[in-house]
């Protein structure tokens, strides 16, 4: 039968996926008035498909080249629902394989981080190299003598690439380019790597990571949306104003203000961005720094050094996020469940003493003891509870549509407490869950 819309999520339905015009009626996109249906949240099937046509088939960032720094460094993580191992082989060259036996399917490697040259599976001793290939078998003599010429190996992710440091993988072997993915995103990410007067970052060993009952586009939501800071995050805006470090009335006065640089916007492909010149909660103040300043300027020039100084936190559909001091990857696991890791960056010749104090500002918002995560976590929980109540089961992300402009690149831009950046998340959400996952390089 044809699934239909319910209040709370899908009708059961004894087909394996769902059919495009119910996929289409989950979104209401109107003239000034933007609905998206609640069952995005909390149904499974939906979330099944996701993985499939999203997760399955775009360029999913696995690491940055700063986790795997030396030669047998590798990490385990996955691509949608398939487990895969990120290496740095003994030539120097980036491989991601999948973390799937040769022999009998078993995963090969069961630590998430760690320095080895080969991978032995735990179920009849197989050896694999870290660049894949097969280099030997328990009980060698039950095979023939070509036995190693058979192709055997951990299998390669069909396409591998990466920018600035970023890795990203795709299961699609006919994908466009990461080069054309990434076109209209580009610019944020050079600005975003460039708050280091060399260019590069420097990834600590250490991540942390957090899961919570909820689903997995509530953060890719959250972390581009402007305007929940006055109200979930009030606790630690007074913190700030009682030591003295910053007044409320700044903070929401730095929010708020029309007219400056203080935008949301969508961007091709569902990427988003927030971007102020101060007002981002957990985010370092470089404009004080008149020695760092000195060093970008230097190196970039006067206008574009300003220009990195932006405060941005920058969405790359569907899992990534680059904030100012950290990398935020979300991991969907079941429509009610994800978690998150986030990875701490420094920024070389930026100076030891202010990579301290950044890292500080980060621990105090960001880190496991901070503010910022736990708020976002109960307000994820409170919605995805919310999402399956009875009555009107559709969402607003209407904010600022009456009011958004196109500027010279393309961009969508609102203000920045608007819902900019989550419409456009969700017009590429339809259009991949509709179209199968294919095309994803396509431009709005």
């Amino acid at each position: 039968m044809t699934p239909r819309l319910t209040n709370g999520a899908l009708a059961a339905s004894s087909e394996a996926s769902v059919d495009s015009e119910t996929i289409s009626g989950l979104i209401k996109d109107d003239v000034n008035r933007f609905r998206v249906h609640s069952s995005v949240y909390i149904d499974p099937t939906l979330f099944n498909l996701e993985i499939q046509r999203i997760f399955e088939r775009s360029w999913i960032f696995v690491a940055h080249e700063e986790m795997i720094p030396e030669c047998g460094n590798y990490i385990t993580t996955s691509l949608g629902k398939q487990p895969i191992i990120v290496s740095r082989g003994s030539d120097g060259d980036i491989h991601v394989l999948f973390n799937r036996c040769a022999h009998r399917g078993s995963v090969v490697c069961r630590e998430e981080r760690g320095h080895s040259d080969v991978f032995r599976c735990p179920y009849h001793g197989w050896v694999f190299a870290n660049n894949g290939q097969l280099v030997g078998a328990a009980q060698r003599s039950g095979y023939p003598e070509d036995f190693l010429d058979w192709d055997l190996r951990l299998e390669p992710v069909p396409r591998v690439d990466m920018y600035r440091g970023l890795i990203f993988a795709n299961l699609d072997p006919a994908t466009p380019p990461l080069s054309e993915r990434l076109e209209g995103v580009r610019s944020y990410i050079d600005l975003w790597c460039e708050r280091s007067p060399k260019g590069t970052l420097r990834l600590p060993e250490g991540v942390q990571r957090y899961e919570f009952p909820a689903n997995w586009k509530l953060q890719a939501e959250n972390g581009v949306d402007g305007y929940h800071g006055n109200y979930v995050h009030e606790s630690f805006v007074e913190l700030l104003e009682r030591s003295g470090e910053r007044s409320a009335d700044r903070t929401t006065k730095a929010r708020n203000t029309v007219g400056a640089v203080n935008f949301a916007k969508g961007l091709p492909c569902g990427d988003g961005l927030l971007e102020r010149e101060e007002g981002m909660l957990g985010t370092f103040d470089y404009r004080s720094r008149e020695d760092y300043r000195e060093k970008l300027e230097t190196a970039y020039g006067v206008k574009r050094a300003d220009d990195i100084m932006m405060q941005r936190n920058i969405f790359i559909f569907p899992n990534l996020f680059l904030f100012e001091s950290h990398i935020r990857v979300i991991h969907p696991v079941r429509a009610d469940k994800s978690y998150i890791d986030v990875h701490p960056t420094y920024l070389r010749g930026a100076g030891d003493v202010l990579n301290a104090e950044r890292l500080s500002q980060h621990e105090c918002f960001f880190g496991p003891s901070g503010f910022g995560a736990p708020d976002d976590i109960e307000i994820f929980a409170c919605v995805q509870s919310g999402a399956a109540a009875s009555g009107s089961p559709w969402l607003e992300f209407s904010r600022g549509m009456h009011r958004e402009t196109t500027n010279n690149e393309g961009e969508t831009v609102g203000h920045s407490t608007d819902e900019t950046p989550q419409r456009s998340l969700y017009r590429e959400w339809l259009r991949r869950m509709l179209n199968n996952g294919s095309h994803e390089g396509s431009l709005q």
